[in-house]
């Protein structure tokens, strides 16, 4: 008997006024939408879409879809809702004061909310809601890339930000206009607690997992993607997902997402709560979601010729200029070992257009195709695009940092991480001539995220050009992902972390300095490596701090082989220290996150060579041995004072690997 997957996908970019406009609530929307259709496998699942959008989005047409979509889901089924939109607050009725101590209701904002008659979607409201859902206990999940701090409307309109929160609603709300009846009311304020989650909402008891944009205190940023506004956490949440073969855990989505985030948003730190937290260990959706073969399939098309049965719902990713992915093809008798052996490839491709479901690619290396030839195919290699800088400011200074960036390279060549863009919609950085000083911001700010480089100079700007090409290589590494085809399963060698002596089951890793003897003492943790794969695996463990430094020093020589059930410690099992350094702390600055990332491969490659100090500190120079054409290895050519040569000619195999990561934040107040 099949699973029912019944889900509902709220997106809203368009208000009645007074409320602002958003522009990437209904792009989020299609984004996961195209991934469900995609990735539910129809092997046991049949997916049920419902989808409100802008004027659809009312708050009736949303409380009826929980009660008419939602609610038809049993014990076997999931029950799915995603909200992209305004989250706000509301002044809340005098019945409810004993349970909101500030006097406010955290909602959604529903497309009619603020017009005369219409109001928010209250968190007590969404709490019924939910518990009527769960009556049949279903496997229920909620997602919402929104946020209700009350401090401030709207981002800086000069800055190019968008943050997804609607102002206060100060007008008095009836009880009556609840739909919750007076016994529902008396019970709630008979069992609702007034500890409130991270996130600020208040969900009921009912079994369920929560993931949200943003700690109660943040905001939710809309991101810019190659000019297409998006949600930020809503953007990384379903790249994650695309990327993974098969289902991710929640813990495993929730640490590659929120450390995406926090790697390229401010002030943003995606939560995941659950009623019952070893529910969070469960596959997304309860495994509906498709494993992918180790391989890819070719094909003729009549209309695109050759292409592959994978596409951007699939984790290939977009091409960008010459930056492609590359793929190696080989018979379609071929078996997973031989497929391992990039000699026995009869050909090669690239892909040149990305789609859905599928990607058009270009073979060569076959001498005669047929368009009833059939291949099997693995990637080789993952597109590394520069990123996109936009220059502005005064003339003397954007004309010397334009030269420099043209010129960074010995031989007088251009970077190979950055290029210039002529809007902030196509730039990942921003490099401003201002003052007589260059700062490096984000596009959607102007707050400098490294220190300020005085002068408008030859070498100044050639400083400004190699402090971006550090932060876009750090970038770099914080964003890689696991290739479309591997066969390594996401939870194939686990980080496993100990806090004073037992195992941190919290997916939200956060350390805090306690004060002892009138001083204050830093944390310390320890983490092991477990392989519970059937085969040999080589790690490396990164440590990138937010002060853009890379280190592989957690793993002696950089990485180790482990074997089935084989465990390894970082540091040898020894303490480590998580900090925040005397100097930041001085000047005010509380808190620190490292993204510990894990890569695991089939085959041994050098990490080390992806070492980096903090910026503003002298980087020694290294020289080392790079094998291999593949994305790990590409990653670590691409150092330009670095004079990589080939290993001696061996065998070349093909790179297999897989990444994931978490987050450790470290809190030392103020006194």
């Amino acid at each position: 008997m099949n699973r029912n997957i019944y889900a509902l996908l709220v997106g809203i970019d368009e208000y009645v006024s007074p409320v602002s406009p958003l522009q990437g609530c209904v792009s989020d929307i299609t984004a996961i939408k195209e991934y469900l259709e995609g990735r539910v496998t129809s092997d046991g699942y049949e997916l049920h879409l419902r989808i409100l959008l802008n004027q659809d989005a009312t708050r009736q047409a949303i409380i009826n879809s929980f009660r008419q979509h939602l609610c038809q889901a049993s014990s076997e089924d999931i029950a799915f809702f995603y909200y992209a939109g305004h989250g706000a607050q509301q002044e809340a009725p005098e019945e409810f004061w004993t349970i909101e101590p500030d006097h406010l209701n955290e909602t959604l904002v529903c497309y009619d909310s603020r017009s005369p008659g219409g109001w928010d979607l209250a968190d007590k409201e969404l709490a019924k809601l939910i518990t009527e859902v769960a009556q049949k206990n279903p496997h229920i999940t909620i997602i919402m890339d929104c946020c209700h701090s009350s401090s401030g409307t709207r981002g800086d309109q000069e800055t190019d930000t968008a943050e997804r929160k609607a102002p206060i609603d100060r007008r008095k709300r009836p009880l009556e206009s609840f739909i919750l009846s007076n016994v529902e009311v008396e019970q709630l304020l008979a069992e609702r607690s007034l500890e409130k989650k991270a996130t600020g909402w208040s969900l009921p008891r009912a079994k369920y997992i929560f993931l949200a944009a943003c700690r109660d205190r943040e905001t939710a940023k809309e991101y810019n993607v190659a000019g297409q506004r998006r949600g930020a956490f809503s953007y990384f949440l379903v790249d994650t997902l695309k990327k993974a073969n098969g289902s991710l855990t929640y813990r495993d989505l929730f640490k590659r997402t929120h450390a995406l985030v926090s790697s390229k948003v401010p002030a943003q730190s995606p939560q995941l709560e659950a009623t019952v937290l070893d529910d969070i260990e469960q596959p997304f959706l309860g495994g509906a979601i498709s494993g992918r073969k180790p391989y890819l399939s070719v094909c003729y098309h009549k209309d695109l010729k050759w292409i592959i049965d994978g596409g951007a719902v699939h984790g290939i990713p977009q091409s960008s200029g010459n930056e492609t992915t590359l793929l190696a093809l080989f018979p379609f008798d071929s078996s997973p070992e031989q497929m391992q052996e990039l000699s026995a490839a009869i050909g090669q491709a690239k892909v040149i257009a990305v789609m859905p479901q599928l990607s058009q690619i270009q073979i060569s290396g076959v001498e005669t195709l047929e368009p009833e030839m059939t291949f099997k195919a693995v990637i080789t290699s993952l597109p590394l695009p520069p990123k996109g800088v936009l220059i502005t400011g005064e003339e003397a200074g954007v004309r010397l940092a334009r030269t420099a960036l043209l010129t960074i390279r010995s031989g007088n060549q251009p970077s190979l991480y950055l290029q210039e863009v002529a809007t902030p919609e196509n730039a990942e950085f921003k490099l401003l001539a201002r003052n007589g000083q260059y700062l490096i911001t984000r596009p959607a700010d102007g707050c400098p995220i490294v220190a300020q480089i005085q002068g408008y100079t030859e070498s100044s700007a050639s400083k400004a050009i190699e402090q971006l090409e550090h932060i876009t290589r750090w970038t770099n590494i914080a964003e890689l992902s696991s290739p479309a085809t591997s066969s390594i399963q996401a939870d194939a060698v686990q980080m496993v972390v100990y806090h004073q002596g037992q195992e941190v089951k919290n997916p939200q890793l956060s350390f805090q300095y306690q004060q002892q003897n009138g001083k204050w003492k830093g944390p310390t943790f320890k983490l092991k490596l477990k392989n519970t794969s059937n085969q040999e695996l080589f790690c490396a463990l990164l440590d990138l701090t937010d002060r853009y430094a890379v280190s592989p020093e957690l793993l002696e020589t950089g990485g180790v082989w482990l074997k089935p059930g084989e465990e390894a410690w970082a540091l040898g099992g020894e303490d480590i220290y998580p900090t925040v350094s005397e100097k930041l702390w001085k000047q005010g600055i509380t808190q620190s996150q490292d993204i510990l990332k894990l890569i695991v491969s089939t085959t041994e490659f050098d990490a080390t060579l992806l070492k980096q100090n903090e910026l503003d500190l002298p980087f020694v120079r290294q020289r080392g041995v790079g094998r291999g054409q593949g994305t790990l290895n590409r990653l670590m050519r691409r150092v330009q004072s670095r004079q990589l040569r080939r290993a001696p000619e061996e065998e070349e195999l093909y790179d297999d690997w897989i990444t994931s990561q978490m987050i450790i934040t470290t809190v030392r107040p103020k006194v």
